[in-house]
């Protein structure tokens, strides 16, 4: 027979998960890329040896754990309090944090090939086109409704946070072109096709946002102490966009050698301009890499949010990118600035997930935070306070 005192605990910790699935953010979904881009860099680290691949699928094991655990969460909330769905829509913030779910998605899939090849092919195949809509569904209809619905009077209201959901499109096209690699020949010409259309997409769209951006820093200055990991976001589209377009014209050149065209042996073209735009891309990352790392030394934020998961996936494509380039190129330069920004990232995640589950789990610092900031947007009783919360 239960005892009062165990019916008191097991209430206290459902209202404490009810709580949490009240005001779980879309954000959440960066711990996935965090921890997806760390496994990424250990199973494929430069330099690498048995015991980082095995801590890399460890890596690959919670991020999946997590992306499903978060993916429930998000159902469970929308249909227990409906009106936050609409809520977070219209909210010029938390919206964009979307973006993080299919790159989440992206992350899993690209590490499952990496460590399964061939045998994961299929499962693979599909996902990546439930991504791709996904993807697109951020990149075209979220943005849509920015242009639409969100009110950002002044410059201050633009953060870096604006490139999530057009970054998508660029991280679910390096996947892609992960996947061409496992696929049958007959496979390949349509994904080769669309991975670049996809690439050309997100990448042109995040071209126009930092832009953008780039006024936001030049008329209102450098973001709020507690934005400023948001500076690193800017890293994302470039890094991954140079491990996009290597990977994409190493597809397409090996597919024309072994059909009809092997001077490409000779003279491999399109491997050139893959390296020209890669090098071109990481040499513009870097610019910003310099920036988040001067902004952050300079203004030291210190209030940790789940926001700071914005860290680790930005700087880790900067870590793949340069390991592409030193394979392609076969320079040891290009693996030795792999391998200390890889680390770094692994290390940041390692940490991030230990303040995480202390400021999220042992606590509510960041839950209440995400609360805080929804009841700002919306000053009103909404849909996310219940009358027990008056109480």
């Amino acid at each position: 027979m239960l005892e009062k005192g165990d019916v008191l605990a097991r209430r206290s910790i459902a209202d404490m998960l009810l709580y949490r699935i009240k005001h779980f953010s879309p954000a959440w979904f960066g711990m996935v890329m965090g921890t997806g881009i760390s496994g990424a860099i250990l199973v494929d680290y430069p330099f690498g040896a048995e015991w980082l691949r095995d801590i890399g699928i460890a890596f690959w094991a919670f991020a999946t754990g997590l992306l499903i655990v978060f993916c429930i969460m998000s159902v469970l909330r929308y249909v227990l309090f409906p009106g936050t769905f609409k809520q977070v829509l219209l909210h010029p913030m938390q919206s964009m944090f979307w973006g993080c779910m299919p790159m989440g998605l992206s992350s899993v899939i690209a590490d499952t090939i990496g460590i399964f090849g061939k045998s994961a092919v299929w499962p693979c195949y599909i996902l990546w086109w439930i991504d791709l809509a996904l993807s697109l569904a951020c990149a075209w209809l979220l943005v849509f409704v920015g242009f639409v619905h969100h009110r950002r009077k002044e410059p201050a209201g633009l953060n870096a946070v604006i490139l999530l959901p057009v970054v998508t499109l660029v991280v679910n096209s390096s996947t892609g072109s992960l996947i061409i690699e496992h696929l049958p020949d007959n496979w390949k010409p349509h994904m080769i096709v669309m991975t670049t259309l996809v690439w050309g997409n997100g990448e042109v769209l995040a071209y126009a946002f930092t832009c953008v951006y780039c006024w936001r820093l030049l008329t209102g200055n450098m973001p709020d102490r507690e934005m400023m990991i948001s500076c690193f976001l800017p890293v994302g589209p470039l890094g991954q966009g140079a491990y996009g377009f290597l990977l994409n014209t190493q597809n397409l050149e090996t597919y024309l050698v072994k059909h009809g065209y092997p001077i490409l042996l000779q003279i491999p073209v399109f491997r050139y301009v893959g390296v020209i735009v890669a090098v071109v891309m990481v040499g513009f990352a870097t610019f910003w890499l310099f920036c988040a790392v001067a902004g952050c030394l300079y203004y030291r934020p210190k209030r940790f949010a789940v926001a700071w998961w914005g860290l680790s996936f930005p700087v880790g494509t900067y870590a793949v990118a340069t390991n592409e380039l030193g394979k392609v190129l076969n320079a040891d330069a290009f693996r030795v600035v792999s391998c200390i920004v890889g680390t770094t990232v692994v290390l940041v995640s390692i940490s991030l997930s230990i303040a995480t589950f202390y400021f999220a789990v042992l606590r509510d610092n960041v839950v209440r935070n995400l609360e805080m900031e929804m009841e700002e947007f919306y000053p009103e009783p909404t849909a996310l306070r219940d009358e027990s919360d008056s109480v």
